[in-house]
C-alpha cells in the first residue's frame, strides 16, 4: 500500500473528523466525492459521541476486524499445513520403494 494513499475506513474516518469539526465551528461541512448521501442538519442530528464513546466504538470494530483476519489465518494455515504434510507423506512413500 502506498503512503500516500488511505484506506477507505481510513478515509471514512478522516471525513467524520472533518464534518465534526465543522460542525462544531457552525460551517456548513464540505462534501467529499466519496459521500453521495446528504448531512444531516444539526437539529436533526443525535448529539455528537464524546471521546471515550468514539474511541470505544473504533476499538470494537477494530477487535472484529481483527478476529476475522485470524479466523482466516488459521482455516488457510491448517489447510497449507495438511496440504504440504501430505506432500511429504508422498515423497516419503516414493522415496522408500525398492528400484526396479
Amino acid at each position: 500500500m502506498d503512503k500516500g494513499k488511505l484506506s477507505e475506513k481510513e478515509a471514512a474516518l478522516i471525513a467524520a473528523a472533518r464534518r465534526e469539526a465543522a460542525a462544531r465551528k457552525g460551517e456548513p461541512p464540505a462534501a467529499t466525492p466519496r459521500e453521495a448521501k446528504p448531512v444531516p442538519t444539526p437539529r436533526e442530528a443525535k448529539p455528537a459521541p464524546s471521546a471515550a464513546e468514539r474511541l470505544a466504538e473504533l476499538m470494537e470494530a477494530e477487535r472484529a476486524e481483527s478476529q476475522e483476519r485470524k479466523r482466516k489465518m488459521r482455516r488457510w494455515g491448517l489447510g497449507l499445513s495438511g496440504a504440504i504434510l501430505a506432500l511429504f507423506a508422498l515423497w516419503v512413500l516414493r522415496a522408500s520403494r525398492p528400484k526396479r
